[in-house]
């Protein structure tokens, strides 16, 4: 079995943490990105909305504990600060397949 999923999840959190606008090059061509009631689709989406989130909100995510690998799927429990705003707990859920990410959900928590 390949940690190619680790990989990829574990460059994805490090790109988002260097505010690194080149994060949608890790998302397959039609992905997803689903959260708080909005599906993003497509890797221009994404990169769109990524842009977007880093000028805006700088997040900054700590992922707590390693991350929980099945197959394709990984999952990251994390603590993202975002700027004005109470550090927020959340749940990341990613399907990784060929080395890229079709689909990201997240989930977040009532409270911190």
């Amino acid at each position: 079995m390949t940690d190619q999923p680790r990989t990829v999840v574990t460059e994805y959190f490090r790109r988002v943490s260097a505010k690194d606008p080149a994060i949608a090059e890790l998302f397959a061509l039609d992905a997803s990105l689903v959260g708080l009631g909005t599906t993003v689709t497509g890797r221009d989406a994404i990169a769109e909305f990524y842009r977007e989130s880093l000028e805006s909100a700088s997040p900054s995510p700590t992922v707590v504990g390693a991350l929980m690998v099945d197959g394709s799927r990984v999952a990251a429990e994390i603590v993202i600060a975002l700027t004005g705003m109470a550090p927020l707990h959340v749940i990341d859920l990613f399907e990784v397949n060929d080395g890229l990410i079709n689909s990201l959900t997240y989930f977040l928590s009532d409270h911190s």
